[in-house]
């Protein structure tokens, strides 16, 4: 799976003479498996007066400017395995064999079993190395190992002699690189390369301005794309009711939406365009079809694609929609009625007004009304920042109670006048998500005890019943 270019960071350096400075970009890059890595940029330098006399290099894991004419060595020097000292060489090297044998002669004495027991220096190093390699005390393994050397002792010294001519060869050759770098490394500028943020910032927005008239150039361009009617174009939603809207008439049958994705092909979207009037403030809007619908999300739960912004939409009452809706109940949300106001003058609203039959003229007869009564409603409280209903240490708050009273007053005023016009009213308490899932089945028994019918679909045979 090949990697792509996710993004690119410049990094700048000061430069010897401090008029200009280097610059180089890490490109971060990714693939389908989710696997990340990183390659930088050849180093640039924009300083004309250092572009002379120096040129960049990288010596273990540092930047440099170095002099022109001299370079750090690349080439480490080795020395060939077969000529480097083992162990026992080492340690022979090392001591010699009057001290082993005394480290020997230490570590066999009466009573020295441990380390702790040991008296020679030589001895008490030895054995704290052993035990630190091999997690072992115990002095019999390290006796054993050092009679061994020295039973091989002449073998080893002859072998030492036959490598010695190698390693002085390699320590010479090693002396000299040493010594080559470190003058270099004193005659050359040291960088130090910090994430460029002005530069970054630039970078972003001369690509934006770049996209801009790229996409402005070829914003004509001929181009494929899938067209499709949206599922609400079979329905004619004209002098129906869409939340706090009665929609008039449709204005434009054959309403193009075109998504245009990054990546993908385009899609076309044909909907019907309506004219509506909020009932509530009045304000007169063109809505698509495609936008008279009911979403649900684990943040905002059920939500209206297109509401009025005169008034919100609780997630209850557009779960309320969107049963009423799947059911077939025709509604009006929001109604108000004449003579029924509040203390202000404004018009008391019902959440739901069903009909199900008309008068001789084809106006709805109104028969039954649905109140969503949260618990302010029936409690004395307040709503906090997060939503919720906070009902603890209310009882002397003076606006509390005066809200809570008023609540009370317009309820029995809403109940008065359905009593006087006929009107059968239903009021469903919520307080907790749960009651979201037991709705539909309150809802179903409103509807059957007030003589509504409505459809289902009948699970087994894919067909709707009428209830």
């Amino acid at each position: 799976m090949s990697y792509e270019e996710d993004y690119r960071e410049p990094y700048r350096a000061k430069c010897v003479c401090g008029r200009g400075y280097l610059q180089f970009y890490r490109i971060h890059l990714s693939n389908d498996w989710g696997q990340e890595k990183e390659n930088d940029t050849a180093v640039e330098i924009f300083c004309e007066s250092c572009k002379k006399k120096y040129h960049y290099e990288r010596n273990h894991g540092s930047d440099y400017l170095v002099p022109d004419g001299l370079s750090f060595p690349n080439q480490i020097p080795e020395l060939n395995r077969k000529y480097s000292y083992n162990d026992k060489e080492q340690l022979v090297k090392k001591y010699g064999r009057e001290r082993i044998e005394a480290m020997v002669a230490d570590m066999t004495a009466p009573k020295h079993r441990f380390i702790k027991n040991l008296e020679n220096d030589d001895a008490i190093k030895f054995a704290n190395r052993w035990a630190q390699w091999y997690r072992k005390k115990s002095l019999s393994p390290m006796i054993s190992y050092l009679q061994n050397i020295l039973d091989q002792y002449s073998d080893l010294e002859s072998s030492i002699e036959c490598k010695k001519p190698y390693n002085e060869k390699y320590h010479q050759e090693m002396n000299a690189f040493s010594k080559m770098e470190m003058e270099t490394e004193k005659k050359s500028y040291r960088l130090s390369f910090q994430y460029d943020k002005k530069q970054d910032e630039a970078d972003k927005e001369r690509r934006r301005r770049e996209q801009e008239r790229y996409e402005e150039e070829h914003r004509y361009d001929d181009f494929e794309a899938v067209v499709h009617y949206d599922p609400s174009y079979k329905r004619d939603f004209s002098n129906q009711y869409w939340d706090s809207y009665f929609i008039k008439e449709c204005t434009d049958m054959q309403h193009l939406s075109l998504d245009k994705p990054e990546y993908g092909k385009p899609v076309i979207t044909i909907a019907k365009e309506y004219a509506c009037v909020c009932q509530i403030c009045g304000k007169e809007e063109k809505i698509l079809s495609s936008s008279m619908k009911i979403s649900y999300d684990e943040e905002q739960g059920y939500y209206l694609e297109k509401s009025c912004s005169c008034h919100c939409v609780s997630s209850f009452e557009a779960k309320t929609m969107d049963i009423l809706d799947q059911l077939g109940i025709t509604y009006i949300r929001e109604k108000s009625f004449d003579g029924l106001v509040g203390d202000s003058g404004k018009n008391l609203r019902f959440d739901f007004i069903l009909s199900k039959s008309v008068d001789e003229t084809g106006k709805a007869i109104f028969d039954l009304a649905i109140e969503l009564q949260g618990p302010h409603h029936y409690k004395k409280g307040y709503y906090d920042e997060f939503g919720t209903y906070v009902t603890d240490d209310c009882s002397d708050n003076k606006s509390i109670n005066d809200r809570f009273e008023r609540q009370l007053k317009y309820d029995d005023k809403k109940k008065k006048y359905c009593q006087q016009h006929g009107i059968s009213l239903e009021c469903i308490k919520y307080a907790a998500s749960n009651d979201i899932d037991c709705l539909e089945k309150m809802l179903r028994n409103i509807l059957k005890q007030h003589g509504y019918r409505y459809f289902v679909e009948n699970e087994k045979h894919g067909e709707q019943m009428v209830y």
